[in-house]
């Protein structure tokens, strides 16, 4: 039976989820297939485009953008049925709203962190304290401190984190709460665009990320355009790790306030891309076991490395098929050298080494690469060779030939040297390294 493209749907909001209902006659088995479909497909949102109805459209809504949204869960039943149509239910993870635009707020934003953005913003407070008059408390005030008042500059935007109290109250209760909720508001000149707002505030969310050590998200953005007003939800993820670092060991001392007075405005936008992989690894690697970080860790720098450095290669006088030709040629006659049986193994090591024999010197690229980074490998605590022995043996599954204390001292080392290499494509310089955490 063929399977209409167009489906009637509720969409449901909620506080801690986004529910999509589909509606369709039994017959099809569309919830089936459409189920089947999804187990391949986890961005399902990009293959959805939404059109309002003249009775579901709220006067004040525009249009409704699925397109970045991901499935957490889906569901059918025998019981899901609404006016004899059947239903299946689709739990996301995000929701972008575009609503009428509010003149009063235009060009600005403000963007509501989940719960491991509190310590982001807690400093910049101080305590709930009551004001008193001739012996009376006559206003309870929570106060930003003296020095984090202003703005900070990014891009074109001025930013600033921020509290927003939600109070509780009752009449017949004894308890009045007033919850803090951290957010970071924004201010934007004339002819800011929406993908420049959102973009300022992922690189707000980078700095506090790797400042914090831990993957900080939105969990509600409000963006207030010309054109319109977009808020985007996302599903806030709760089972995490606590964790509230900071970067002295790297030598940069100081809070998060003062991390933000520094000059990394320029060379973060410009490497925010390859910034958001090494952050997100550099996170992802202090939830995981020593020789998994260690992995990552190494990863970070070969990211690196092939974003920054440019050895200068010797002048190639043959064309690709050529030095192809020349180099299974000299393969075959290294090969005579060699046990077949380990063959296999030689011919990994071969390929590997093929990027740096077309180096002028003969350098090895990652010193080069650590050099131009103003790391000097001579002063590490673990050799760069037994930084790739640990690699290789980690790689092929020769657990036994792995020192554990040579593995931790490295997983230290690389920590550093991963944060150096954030800090330097950051523009920040003030750095300073040492061998232990």
């Amino acid at each position: 039976m063929k399977i209409e493209k167009v489906h009637h749907a509720h969409l449901y909001s909620k506080k801690d989820e986004i529910e999509l209902r589909f509606f369709y006659e039994e017959s099809s088995y569309f919830g089936e297939k459409l189920g089947e479909w999804m187990r391949e497909n986890k961005n399902i949102g990009s293959f959805m485009k939404i059109n309002l109805t003249q009775n579901d459209r709220n006067e004040r809504l525009q249009k409704i953008d699925l397109s970045d949204s991901k499935w957490s869960s889906f569901s059918g039943s025998t019981g899901y049925y609404e006016d004899n149509n059947k239903y299946i239910i689709i739990k996301i993870d995000t929701v972008k709203f575009y609503w009428e635009p509010n003149p009063t707020r235009k060009n600005s934003a403000e963007f509501y962190l989940d719960d491991k953005g509190f310590n982001v913003v807690n400093p910049f407070y101080a305590y709930l304290s009551p004001k008193e008059h001739f012996g009376y408390n006559e206003d309870f005030m929570i106060n930003r401190m003296n020095d984090s008042k202003n703005f900070y500059k990014l891009g074109q935007s001025l930013f600033r984190p921020e509290f927003y109290f939600r109070s509780e109250d009752s009449k017949k209760g004894r308890t009045a709460t007033i919850t803090k909720e951290p957010k970071v508001q924004f201010e934007y000149p004339e002819g800011t665009t929406e993908e420049k707002s959102i973009l300022y505030g992922e690189v707000v969310l980078l700095l506090a990320s790797f400042y914090h050590h831990i993957k900080i998200d939105f969990r509600f953005r409000r963006i207030f355009l010309p054109d319109s007003t977009i808020t985007i939800k996302n599903i806030e993820k709760k089972n995490y790790t606590e964790r509230n670092g900071n970067l002295s060991s790297f030598g940069i001392n100081g809070r998060f306030k003062d991390f933000l007075n520094k000059s990394w405005q320029e060379e973060t936008l410009k490497n925010f891309h390859l910034l958001s992989k090494a952050v997100t690894l550099f996170n992802q690697s202090l939830l995981v076991d020593n020789s998994s970080a260690f992995l990552i860790r190494y990863n970070i720098i070969e990211i690196c490395d092939k974003q920054q450095f440019n050895n200068e290669h010797f002048t190639n006088i043959l064309d690709k098929q050529q030095k192809q030709e020349k180099r299974n040629k000299a393969l075959e006659i290294l090969l005579e050298m060699i046990d077949p049986k380990e063959h296999a193994l030689f011919k990994e090591h071969w390929q590997n080494s093929q990027k740096n024999l077309g180096y002028k010197p003969m350098k090895n690229q990652l010193v080069a690469f650590l050099e131009s980074q103003k790391l000097n490998p001579k002063n590490f605590s673990v050799s760069i060779n037994d930084l790739k022995k640990l690699r290789d043996n980690i790689t092929h599954g020769t657990i036994d030939k792995i020192d554990k204390e040579q593995l931790k001292d490295a997983n230290a080392l690389l920590y550093r040297i991963n944060g150096i290499l954030i800090l330097n494509l950051m523009g920040i310089n003030e750095w300073k390294f040492e061998n232990a955490y």
